[in-house]
């Protein structure tokens, strides 16, 4: 028995260790500049984001894999760790970010109307 759940946890180490890589990967690293743009680019930063289905594909891929491997072992902690892969850790910065772009946008709306009437209350009061 102890050296079946050895033999597992190697497994699940070695699965680990192939997510890893895939993450890794080449296709994967040093892409934080192009998908997490700094505040001066967030005219073009929205497009990134929504078109994250290009980062998506290495994170799918790891997931799959781990559940693969998840069933093959009967391994609920690569089940698990494949679950936590496959879920978007950014999802709430996106929705945060989203919001007070949303925001922005009404104050500035809010901001453009205000100026309008005062210019008109400005003109009215120079006649």
């Amino acid at each position: 028995d102890f050296e079946s759940r050895q033999q597992l946890r190697s497994e699940e180490i070695e699965a680990i260790n192939k997510a890893i890589e895939i993450i890794s990967s080449g296709a994967v690293a040093g892409n934080a500049e192009k998908h997490l743009p700094s505040l001066a680019q967030v005219g073009s930063s929205l497009a990134q984001l929504r078109a994250s289905g290009a980062t998506r594909a290495p994170q799918q891929r790891a997931s799959d894999f781990l559940k693969e491997r998840a069933q093959h072992l009967n391994s609920r902690v690569l089940s698990a760790l494949a679950v936590r892969v496959e879920s978007d850790p950014f999802e709430k910065v996106k929705k945060m970010i989203k919001d007070l772009i949303v925001r922005l946008m009404e104050e500035a709306n809010e901001e453009a109307e205000h100026k309008g009437w005062c210019d008109t209350e400005l003109s009215t009061n120079e006649q």
